[in-house]
């Protein structure tokens, strides 16, 4: 199997969220994902046909090397790997069809939107989000996907003590990362001050973990357990772009 093999299966004009050959498609631009879609739940022969087995999510998979081989040493887990370049979803999906992988799904789309609409309450077990795109200028740090929205989205689909691992090169992001998760509410970091490692054994590797090693860059790693229910969080109000980038030298070196 090819990745030029997966073809959209509409035009721009008729998208909508649709399921097709192991793929979730969350169409961009697009104000109807809460009307058009319904959770079947996870033992749907949609998703994966099974009701018990643990939920894990990757944020920012690029090509997949990260989560197909999560996805093939762990069989009893159920993967789902959220991207929205079309040509990277499609090596995606062209490599776990090659490798036979009932345990992994792909989404084609915007992280946001997806968590947001299309994931119930407290139905995942961890979420790894590997490289996010740092948006390194200043006029452009609006677009970082983990922000205070995003955050309060990942902790209403995590369940009570489920985990969200966060990965970067960039010191900058990291501290912002930082801030707002300190600041959200209903997480605490694993790893104590300054809240990040840049060591974590058998993790797993890809395609921007490998360039920007080469580069010399520094990995920080982050984790963050989700302390509190469903029905015990408010999520905050007080904390805008500015204030969760205020602790500058948390990721230093």
């Amino acid at each position: 199997m090819k990745a030029k093999d997966f073809k959209c299966p509409f035009t721009w004009n008729d998208r909508r969220p649709l399921f097709f050959d192991r793929v979730l498609l969350v169409p961009e631009y697009y104000d109807r994902h809460a009307e058009e879609w319904s959770f079947p739940g996870w033992e749907d022969p949609l998703f994966f046909g099974r009701k018990d087995a643990p939920v894990y999510i990757e944020y920012c998979s690029g090509n997949g090397a990260w989560v197909i081989e999560k996805a093939r040493r762990h069989p009893e887990i159920n993967w789902i790997a959220v991207e929205k370049r079309f040509d990277r979803v499609r090596k995606i999906w062209a490599k776990a069809k090659n490798f036979g992988l009932n345990n992994l799904i792909v989404v084609d789309g915007e992280a946001q939107p997806f968590t947001k609409y299309y994931l119930p309450e407290a139905s995942v077990d961890g979420v790894y989000v590997n490289f996010p795109d740092p948006w390194p200028k200043e006029r452009h740090a609006k677009h970082r996907l983990l922000q205070e929205p995003f955050i309060t989205d990942l902790a209403r689909i995590l369940k009570k003590g489920a985990s969200a691992v966060f990965v970067t090169d960039d010191e900058q992001y990291c501290n912002q990362i930082i801030s707002v998760m300190l600041d959200n509410g209903a997480w605490d970091s694993v790893i104590p001050k300054p809240f990040f490692s840049t060591e974590w054994k058998d993790y797993g590797t890809s395609f921007f973990d490998e360039l920007w090693r080469m580069k010399g860059r520094h990995i920080r790693y982050m984790q963050y357990i989700k302390t509190i229910g469903a029905e015990g969080f408010e999520p905050p109000t007080h904390c805008s772009q500015s204030s969760c980038a205020s602790q500058t030298a948390l990721c230093s070196d």
